[in-house]
């Protein structure tokens, strides 16, 4: 090949057939330099994906929690999510406030509840309790929140509940005043582990009430009772909350119930028809009365619990409890 063919050469001509170079039209120096530029694109790509894989799971540690999740919003202010369980007391409520809100004490809720300033919808004229009254759910309580703030939005939401579930309107039905029903519920709430069955005990509640019996609840006896007191002392002792040997309801309830608890006390269960197993199973002399299901005790490790209308198959069933290891 010439010099003046060399000088014509088109660098960037495709390889021809009879080429005998191993060129693949591009100059060497630039096939080097692509290549390396190809493979540090590559490289830096696998680092940043790492990297950024690194940052997601030290921002998601950062942020998960137990209990509580805080999550910052405009202007600095700092929201926290609290979970108040069905069924927790004022006083458990305070503890669980304390302990998952930064800078809110259970001594303050008590300061703010004994000052009994707070509008209680439902409550009777003379008490002071505002147990019952809150609604137990998930709040998000901020930082510039006060205690005060935090138990107003508990009490209004409970009083939502209840009126949008016809609380007034159930307890002119039942005979009962919104207050009552909000007792009722508590009850249900502390004594009841199966869904199913909140319906059935309402019905052992109001037909009790309707008789006169005494309720024989035990809930209601270890309400604000020390943590020590054995259940012998309790049934003898002279309390207010001693449905053992005082009729009718407690004078407040004794936790805060929540909305399935609410609705069961507002809507009880039929009582059983004649030949529903409950009322075939009474003997001759106890088929002369009306059947009602008034009793009630656990029967099984899960908190299910087997009821009764007489006196006597109620006994039964508490021996078989006791065979079964369920009761002493």
């Amino acid at each position: 090949m010439t010099s003046s063919d060399q000088w014509n050469e088109d660098p960037w001509d495709h390889v021809r057939p009879d080429d005998a170079s191993e060129t693949d039209g591009m100059i060497p120096d630039l096939r080097r330099y692509s290549k390396q530029i190809l493979l540090g694109l590559a490289a830096a790509t696998v680092l940043f994906i790492g990297w950024a894989g690194w940052r997601v799971r030290d921002l998601a540690d950062q942020v998960r929690t137990d209990d509580a999740v805080a999550a910052p919003v405009e202007n600095g202010v700092v929201e926290v999510q609290v979970v108040f369980p069905e069924g927790f007391t004022v006083a458990q409520m305070a503890s669980r406030l304390e302990r998952d809100a930064p800078g809110f004490t259970a001594a303050d809720v008590d300061a703010v509840l004994a000052r009994n300033a707070l509008t209680a919808p439902f409550r009777p004229e003379g008490i002071t309790s505002y147990e019952g009254l809150l609604f137990p759910a998930l709040y998000r309580v901020a930082s510039y929140e006060t205690e005060e703030d935090v138990l107003i939005r508990m009490i209004e939401e409970m009083r939502t509940r209840a009126l949008s579930n016809d609380i007034e309107v159930a307890a002119q039905r039942l005979g009962r005043t919104p207050y009552e029903i909000l007792i009722i519920a508590s009850l249900i709430e502390k004594e009841v582990k199966v869904a199913d069955e909140r319906a059935i005990v309402s019905r052992v509640i109001h037909n009790r009430l309707e008789l006169d019996m005494e309720l024989q609840i035990d809930a209601s006896l270890y309400y604000q009772a020390p943590a020590d007191a054995s259940f012998s002392d309790l049934k003898a002792a002279d309390s207010p909350y001693n449905v053992y040997v005082r009729k009718g309801l407690p004078p407040t309830p004794i936790a805060n119930p929540g909305e399935a608890s609410l609705i069961a006390a507002m809507n009880p269960a039929d009582n059983p028809a004649e030949d529903d197993p409950l009322c075939a199973a009474r003997n001759r002399r106890e088929k002369s009365e009306t059947c009602r299901v008034l009793f009630y005790v656990l029967s099984d490790a899960e908190g299910r619990h087997a009821f009764a209308t007489t006196y006597r198959l109620h006994e039964r069933n508490v021996a078989a409890a006791q065979e079964a290891g369920i009761l002493p």
